[in-house]
């Protein structure tokens, strides 16, 4: 009787421990998902940007053109949507920061969940 409760004992300890281990490795891979997911984003906020760069591009082309024309109004105007889209580039450049920074905290997280065992 006493041999069965010992080998009993053990199994539980065995089963417990993996059962621990198994936790931290499903933990770690839900984190590297996670960073997965936010470096996804980042590189969508960058392809934003570009986007946006492009734009303010063009704008600045037409107030030069509506400048060279002598429509300084119409200048004015373009040169205000340039400039909006520049801010907006801004923006999508520290959104893109924002996520890049997300993504490596997740990754720390995975790898010190995976340190626990």
């Amino acid at each position: 009787m006493k041999n069965l409760f010992i080998c009993l004992l053990l199994l539980f300890t065995a089963y417990t421990a993996q059962a621990q281990d198994d936790y931290y490795r499903r933990k770690a891979e839900s984190y590297t998902r996670e960073a997965e997911y936010w470096q996804k984003k980042a590189d969508g906020y960058r392809r934003e940007a570009e986007y946006r760069l492009g734009k303010a591009e063009g704008y600045q082309r037409n107030a030069a053109y509506y400048t060279r024309k002598g429509d300084l109004d119409r200048a004015r105007t373009y040169t205000r949507y340039a400039d909006d889209e520049l801010d907006r580039y801004k923006t999508q450049l520290r959104y893109a920061e924002q996520a890049d920074e997300k993504a490596a905290q997740y990754l720390k997280w995975a790898a010190e969940t995976l340190n626990k065992n």
